[in-house]
């Protein structure tokens, strides 16, 4: 004769916690001789490159972003204007116009009071409109103008200017266009705040150096060279980390302990516009437990 025990439970299934991770794009642009130029999105976690736009017919420099709205803004160069497009996006991407502009080159969002900014590179201007292309007006008039990016916080925007006399320089101005004034005296192919730090990094083109200071341009120092010349864009700062273009590579440059950078994408062909998008992404753990009948 078998003797068979019949043990009971009952399951009792409980969210127990929420963890959130970050997951963070690379978008980025190549100039006109990769398919007359394209927006690309690269995945850090999945280690997939996808393209966002194709046939952009233009060399795009800066890429910048709307947080509220979720739009990507560019500045198209050789077509002259500013075009925008939803992202992130389940629909296939596609770009529409915002506002004409003469041969724009630097962008930049104010978060704050809905605007966006660019600089012309021949004429030396600097516009704003509203997102919606609306209301455009002439900032200011300077040199010709390169890179650009805003301090929402302290209401400066800081750009840089291409002619070497007297000297390219970053300099600054409110938003308005008043006070204007030199930062460094040094030419620099892009801009970018670290607001935990309280810094200013930019790239400077000729010499391949990632350099930095604080945002009224004291302690003016080198924190990395990429010992290329001549082939050095795009950079983008992102909660204290930097990332910057060397030709084809995007680099991860870490400051502490010790100053090092990684290769975190290759492609073939030469990039010049960055921005690092931080998407936060919420997983729900459950825990299941078995509770004995008695």
């Amino acid at each position: 004769m078998r003797l068979h025990v019949l043990v009971l439970f009952e399951f009792v299934m409980c969210v127990c916690f929420i963890n959130t991770v970050f997951a963070y794009m690379f978008v980025f642009s190549t100039n006109m001789t990769d398919d007359n130029g394209r927006i690309y999105e690269y995945n850090l976690e999945t280690r997939t490159v996808s393209y966002l736009l194709t046939n952009i017919q233009s060399d795009v420099y800066s890429i910048t972003y709307d947080y509220n709205n979720g739009y990507i803004y560019f500045p198209r160069l050789h077509k002259n204007d500013i075009q925008r497009f939803q992202y992130p996006s389940e629909k296939p991407y596609t770009s529409k116009f915002v506002t004409n502009a003469s041969v724009p080159i630097g962008i930049a969002i104010d978060p704050l009071y809905s605007h966006v900014y660019w600089t012309e590179y021949n004429a030396g201007n600097i516009y704003r409109c509203n997102l919606d292309g609306s209301d455009k007006s002439r900032v200011l008039s300077e040199d010709p103008l390169f890179a650009l990016t805003l301090d929402y916080r302290n209401r400066w925007l800081y750009y840089s200017t291409t002619l070497t006399t007297p000297i390219r320089s970053i300099r600054r101005s409110r938003l308005d266009g008043t006070e204007n004034q030199t930062v460094i005296g040094e030419e620099a192919s892009d801009l970018s705040i670290d607001f935990k730090g309280n810094r200013l990094y930019w790239m400077n083109f000729a010499t391949g150096d990632l350099k930095s200071a604080y945002l009224n341009g004291t302690d003016d120092r080198k924190v990395f060279s990429t010992n290329t010349t001549i082939k050095n864009v795009g950079i983008h700062v992102l909660d204290s980390e930097l990332y910057c273009i060397n030709f084809n590579k995007i680099l991860n440059v870490t400051l502490s302990p010790v100053t090092s950078s990684r290769v975190i994408y290759q492609g073939t062909n030469r990039i010049y516009g960055l921005f690092v998008y931080k998407e936060k992404r919420k997983y729900l753990y459950p825990l299941i437990y078995l509770t004995k009948l008695n």
